[in-house]
């Protein structure tokens, strides 16, 4: 074989290296890509004077302002979240655990919690979401009724003490599924609060209507429900009411001091 046969056997083999190394460089980033998920993060509360930054596995991800939303990349795996608020207090959330498979996960963080709100897939080269501003939430809004839940009952039980006997009584609601799929989670949520409240069995509540002959008692009927609470030994009564329809759907959800009547604390959320 002659030295120009052997030289351009050389060059051919330099040339194959150098093609196939933009392929190779293209698959390993399609399947980092395939790898990796993405969490949006929207604030949803007003106080401005608060400076809030996104835990991410124990990590500063990010700082949002009020009415920002941000994207955070991470890898696809059980991860962990939380919200810190950079006030007097030196408030956090809870930590929420949550698992990422090639997928967009929605949160919006309250004045007090951190909630998980959506979760879609990403397929191929879905674009990432934007940072927006308060204009552009539309992204988030509406694509959940436990958002509208968890921040109803955030603001009505804010002013409560901890540790007090709450009574979950009922949501007024004209799809009656929709109203006890609120109620349960209004209970849930009472049970689950960092409050520790001491929550009274919605079963006890319904066989101490049903013995007494009481009906389901109204939003407005502040006497008949301050009335169960008492006969229950509760302190606080909590309940609510979905009404309106279209962009005026409210759930509106209020906290009675059962001894006094006074309104300890309410909240109307769009749904």
């Amino acid at each position: 074989m002659g030295w120009r046969n052997l030289r351009f056997i050389y060059l051919t083999s330099v040339l194959a290296v150098l093609l196939a190394v933009p392929a190779i460089t293209a698959q390993a980033g399609g399947n980092k890509e395939k790898n990796s998920s993405e969490v949006v993060v929207q604030r949803v509360d007003n106080n401005s004077l608060i400076r809030l930054r996104i835990y991410i596995d124990g990590k500063v991800a990010g700082v949002l302002k009020v009415g920002e939303t941000s994207t955070y990349k991470i890898r696809n795996g059980p991860h962990t979240i939380r919200a810190a608020f950079e006030d007097y207090q030196a408030r956090s959330t809870e930590v929420t655990q949550f698992t990422a498979n090639n997928s967009r996960l929605l949160f919006t963080v309250t004045d007090e919690s951190i909630v998980a709100v959506g979760k879609e897939s990403i397929q191929g080269n879905t674009p990432a979401v934007a940072v927006s501003s308060m204009g552009d939430n539309a992204l988030l809004m509406g694509t959940s009724i436990e958002t509208s839940v968890r921040n109803s009952f955030d603001r009505a039980t804010k002013s409560l003490k901890k540790k007090q006997k709450v009574a979950v009584i009922n949501v007024d609601a004209d799809n009656i599924s929709e109203g006890d799929y609120i109620l349960e989670e209004l209970t849930y949520l009472t049970v689950h609060s960092t409050k520790g409240f001491q929550v009274i069995d919605r079963r006890a509540v319904d066989a101490f209507r049903a013995s007494n002959g009481i009906g389901v008692p109204s939003y407005n009927n502040d006497y008949i429900l301050m009335l169960i609470g008492q006969l229950l030994g509760a302190d606080i009564i909590l309940t609510g009411r979905l009404d309106g329809i279209g962009e005026l759907r409210r759930l509106r959800v209020k906290a009675l001091d059962v001894k006094t009547g006074r309104l300890l604390g309410n909240s109307s959320e769009r749904v």
